[in-house]
């Protein structure tokens, strides 16, 4: 008799515990997410281009508009150096230090050349260091950002997330406002 109270009431655990749970309280899988934009991606940004004022630009998916000092350059996909389309780096604002340092307040958008014609845009605060020799390189590095990004359109329309920028930039014709960019961004996107 024993045995079998016993079985009945791991029964009744069981049961109840299998009716606890829903498909709610499984989170294996991410529910709603737009399966072809990978957690994590990387664009490469890359050119020679000399800098051009730009006022009231609308920037993509958001209701923001920018004036500043606009660099384009090409979009590449790292890891097959195929160019996916353009990016405009625009510094709304800038103060220069003694010794060559920047720090400066800057959009980035990234044009897609997709179907949708998608775009990302991202609002940062950086610092520019220079490297030996002063005036003819320098390095930009910003560390990991959650929630940099701030509008998308078209597969990007809702993406939630942000970005790791590594640069290198060729300075030596700045005083021609012409600068030679390597920007590697590395983008993460949360999870809602």
């Amino acid at each position: 008799m024993k045995k079998i109270v016993f079985k009945l009431l791991a029964l009744t655990f069981s049961l109840m515990a299998l009716m606890s749970c829903s498909d709610d309280d499984y989170n294996g899988d991410v529910i709603g997410e737009d399966p072809t934009i990978p957690l994590m991606f990387g664009i490469n940004a890359k050119g020679t281009v000399t800098g051009k004022m730009v006022e009231n630009y609308e920037l993509p998916g958001t209701d923001l508009t920018v004036s500043g000092n606009a660099f384009e350059m090409t979009m590449f996909n790292p890891a097959t150096d195929e160019a996916i389309g353009t990016v405009i780096d625009i510094n709304v604002d800038a103060q220069t230090f003694e010794d060559g340092s920047m720090f400066g307040e800057n959009y980035t958008v990234f044009l897609f050349e997709d179907s949708q014609n998608s775009s990302l845009v991202l609002h940062n605060l950086i610092e520019m260091i220079p490297a030996p020799p002063a005036n003819m390189n320098a390095f930009i590095k910003r560390e990991n950002t959650l929630d940099n990004v701030v509008g998308g359109t078209g597969i990007y329309s809702s993406f939630v997330g942000g970005s790791t920028l590594n640069a290198s930039l060729d300075m030596k014709d700045f005083a021609e406002n012409k600068v030679g960019f390597d920007c590697l961004y590395g983008f993460t996107k949360m999870l809602h």
